[in-house]
């Protein structure tokens, strides 16, 4: 039977290639790589000659079907790389592991580096839960947008960036989150990793001052303030009749006090029957100081 292994490749630093993993690489009838010049290189470090083909974004949809289709007619080990860390997150791959499985065919983590796991494990925070949001909106207000809906979310996000979309980044997040906490690291495994942390005001200033060190992939983890009380808990609004009150305090005319709620986007038959609650309850009122004299 044909069999998908899902392997982890390093993200830096070739030794983090695992003895599984290499022998998973050497075994398989065939490797899809992202980019294949990328995987080549690798594939030379370790002496691997396994044949190689190209399984990029503009091509899964059709490629995954096409091997999909070979691999129900042979029997075909198939290995699935991305340039760097675990395929099928924020990389191709996902469609053709959904699509082996629809089709009964065994699919195998071969597992290893992640720069997701490797960020959390660098920032110290504490929190254990994080919600992964791979790369944003390149949009202004899309970005924006994005961000603030974070805030309904798990404590820690975790985001990707690039080098070249930093700056952007950390400008949005300060508009959006000033004061916040949070952890950047850049060129994980490799010679010249560095992870910073502190709050988005210094680190924005930490790259301004380094602008050299805009390089490399970017794993941003932000620690999120609490979210908003829920509307529940909110002061509930008054009631047309109150605001009608109110406003008749302050001297205006029934009549007036009416066209104010509905410019104010009140609707229209709800402050009517409001008013004639009014109406009714001063006639109430007025009756019984007639009856009393």
């Amino acid at each position: 039977m044909s069999v998908l292994y899902v392997v982890a490749t390093p993200i830096g630093n070739l030794e983090d290639l695992s003895p599984r993993a290499q022998n998973t690489l050497k075994e398989a009838d065939l490797i899809l790589a992202e980019d294949t010049r990328v995987t080549r290189g690798l594939l030379s470090a370790f002496h691997i000659k396994t044949p190689l083909e190209s399984h990029h974004l503009h091509n899964e949809r059709a490629n995954a079907q096409r091997i999909v289709a070979r691999m129900l007619e042979e029997k075909l080990s198939v290995a699935l790389v991305s340039d760097a860390g675990t395929p099928a997150i924020s990389d191709p791959g996902a469609y053709l592991v959904g699509l082996a499985r629809e089709a009964g065919i065994p699919v195998v983590a071969v597992s290893g580096p992640s720069a997701l796991t490797a960020a959390l494990s660098l920032s110290g925070f504490e929190e254990g839960e994080f919600t992964f949001y791979g790369f944003l909106p390149r949009k202004k207000a899309e970005l924006a947008a994005k961000l603030q809906s974070m805030r309904s979310g798990a404590p820690l996000a975790v985001l990707y960036e690039a080098p070249h979309r930093m700056q952007a980044l950390l400008e949005a997040v300060t508009a959006v989150y000033p004061g916040i906490r949070l952890s950047v690291s850049r060129e994980l495994s490799k010679l010249h990793e560095q992870t910073i942390t502190g709050t988005i005001e210094e680190v924005a200033r930490h790259f301004m001052e380094h602008p050299g060190q805009l390089r490399g992939e970017f794993v941003v983890i932000l620690r999120l303030p609490d979210a908003p009380e829920a509307a529940a808990k909110e002061e509930a609004p008054a009631s047309p009749e109150a605001r009608l009150v109110d406003l008749l305090a302050r001297g205006y005319t029934l009549r007036d006090a009416q066209a104010e709620l509905v410019l104010a986007g009140s609707r229209k038959n709800a402050v009517y029957a409001a008013a004639l609650r009014l109406k009714e309850l001063a006639r109430g009122l007025l009756s019984q100081e007639e009856q009393a004299d």
